[in-house]
């Protein structure tokens, strides 16, 4: 699988080697497709010592501090928005991009409430030497 991938970002390359190559002996400018960098978000629950900085969050969006466990989401390390597992209430900060770190953290709560609360019983397999 990895050879297959590296193989086609290598042909890639060479393809674009040989437009810039074209484009030089013409004389015309060459025209790089600039992508724009993605935010990395990441959601996780949150820990007790950052409650503070919830309180803070939720101050920001002028609405209660939440309540039991919470999830957060992170956008390239900083916190942006929070969800109540408790009663699902969302708090974000106004001043950021939001919108796709709540959607993700709705529907990784609503995981989170369909799975069973149930201790993991752990099997043991007979293994030879």
């Amino acid at each position: 699988m990895n050879s297959q991938i590296n193989l086609q970002i290598a042909q890639e390359h060479i393809a674009d080697l040989h437009r810039s190559a074209a484009a030089s002996r013409r004389g015309a400018p060459v025209i790089e497709d600039v992508k724009q960098p993605t935010a990395v978000i990441a959601l996780r629950l949150a820990w007790p010592d950052e409650s503070d900085e919830l309180a803070e969050l939720a101050a920001l969006d002028s609405q209660r501090p939440l309540r039991g466990h919470a999830l957060i989401a992170l956008v390239d390390g900083k916190l942006v928005a929070a969800i109540s597992l408790l009663d699902g209430r969302v708090i974000a900060d106004p001043l950021a991009p939001t919108g796709e770190a709540q959607a993700l953290l709705e529907t990784r709560a609503r995981q989170l409430a369909l799975r069973p609360r149930r201790p993991r019983r752990r099997r043991f397999r007979l293994r030879f030497a």
